[in-house]
């Protein structure tokens, strides 16, 4: 076979390049007002913006900029580390409007990456916001950084993820921060516990909002685990949906919309509003975490799936029997999922919490520490001890929460209150307080960092 002489080949290169040239015009030829354009135009027009191929804010980038002269070169990449290096330069000197600036110009170069959503976004709610001393300050870039992963949404609208750390924000950083009690009024003014709070303590400090809402994270007008709540049911809609997420294991993802309402009944007794409404929810909150999550099948990676509600033999039987597998094995996983979640301690205490004499613990409890903090000591005595006992009453039923964290500082919490009133008010050391032991038991561990907080709190006294 003879071989192609020089002018030969570059005919068949030539044509090569042509028919290649085809495809790429079928799909890349732009829409006029006379043709609807190729392939990918198509896909861009409104019906099919769902596949988020339309990057039409790539020209709100500085034209006049290095960023913009590589994006012309097609060096995208280049340009998106070169502004990062920037953005790194201008959060160490506390640039905060180039900040924010250069941060829009990195998505609008590259939308689709969600690292840069989530990362820029959880740096703006918790790093940026730390270097404020003001605690309206730090709200307003907390909720920045919500609103910007939340912009990210609009390019990537099937990202489970995204919306998961829009609610991670809303939900742990406003209700868990130590600045929890304020982010909470300012994120909803009208919430039944701030019913007697002053309106110029109360509602969102940007004054565009006038001491009301902000629309965007807050529109339905409800608490901060509420409102997360509805990005966390949308992460799981889209997950079930088949549109997958890296964070973290199945099960653990899932538990997310649930946990919130638990963490909001939870709040609303520290802030000291009680009451038939607050035992409603946990009567409502214990069907969800049982009748909802507690439903959902998990695969165990074993070749079989499990749920997490399963609270006899009966029905760890019946669901081995229908999968094909031992009993033994459908209790292992069983118990090893549910250890992760905590699901057996939020199964019990939404059930403890959903009773009345619960509710009359805490209640005593908090009224006395209020009547601890105006000096009445006397009467903030007895209605601790009236608190710890009715306390003691409850976990002698629900002997599973004795082991848990946020049980056992309170118990903790109401016996140092208790303590230390006998000290202000010189009377020996009372040796049969209910709970005592308890307070032995952690003698060691978590009494001192209680008393470190209590004399923060108190200064000392």
């Amino acid at each position: 076979m003879s071989r192609l002489s020089s002018r030969q080949r570059k005919l068949v290169y030539f044509v090569a390049i042509l028919l290649l040239l085809i495809p790429i015009f079928i799909l890349g030829r732009p829409s006029s007002r006379d043709s609807r354009g190729g392939v990918l135009a198509e896909l861009r027009r409104p019906q099919g913006q769902e596949l988020g191929l339309s990057e039409h804010n790539l020209g709100r980038v500085d034209p006049t900029s290095a960023a913009m002269n590589l994006v012309l070169l097609g060096m995208r990449g280049v340009a998106v580390n070169l502004l990062w290096m920037d953005y790194i330069e201008q959060q160490k000197t506390k640039n905060w409007a180039q900040v924010r600036s250069t941060t829009e110009s990195i998505t609008m170069l590259q939308p689709h990456y969600l690292q840069i959503w989530r990362y820029h976004g959880w740096n703006l709610a918790y790093n940026v916001a730390a270097e404020w001393d003001d605690v309206r300050d730090r709200y307003y870039w907390i909720k920045e950084g919500a609103k910007f992963i939340n912009n990210g949404t609009e390019y990537n609208q099937f990202s489970p993820e995204l919306n998961f750390e829009i609610g991670r924000i809303l939900g742990q950083k406003i209700g868990v921060a130590d600045e929890w009690r304020v982010y909470r009024k300012y994120f909803n003014p009208e919430g039944r516990q701030f019913e007697n709070v002053p309106e110029d303590e109360k509602g969102d400090p940007d004054p565009r909002y006038r001491g009301g809402f902000d629309p965007v994270l807050n529109p339905d007008r409800v608490d901060n685990f509420l409102a997360a709540r509805k990005f966390y049911q949308i992460a799981n809609e889209l997950e079930a949906r088949g549109f997958q997420q890296h964070l973290m294991m199945r099960h653990i993802f899932r538990q997310y919309p649930y946990r919130c309402r638990l963490d909001n009944n939870g709040v609303l007794n520290r802030e000291g509003y009680f009451g038939d409404y607050v035992i409603n929810q946990w009567g409502q909150a214990q069907k969800d975490w049982t009748d909802g999550y507690g439903q959902e099948l998990f695969d165990t990676g074993e070749g079989f799936s499990v749920n997490l509600e399963l609270p006899s033999e009966v029905h760890y039987s019946r669901l081995a029997r229908s999968q094909g597998v031992e009993v033994g094995q459908i209790r292992r996983m069983v118990r090893s999922f549910q250890n992760v979640v905590n699901y057996r301690y939020w199964r019990t205490r939404t059930l403890s919490e959903s009773e009345p004499k619960t509710a009359e613990a805490h209640q005593k409890l908090f009224e006395g520490e209020e009547l601890f903090k105006t000096n009445e000591l006397t009467q903030a005595r007895k209605l601790l001890v009236e608190g710890l006992d009715r306390l003691d009453e409850v976990l002698s039923r629900y002997e599973d929460l004795i082991t848990e964290d946020l049980t056992v500082e309170e118990a903790l919490w109401g016996l140092l209150l208790v303590k230390k009133i006998d000290e202000l008010l010189e009377r020996p050391p009372a040796d049969d307080l209910p709970l005592s032991g308890l307070w032995n038991r952690h003698l060691n561990d978590k009494v001192p960092t209680m008393q470190f907080n209590f004399n923060r709190r108190f200064g000392g006294l």
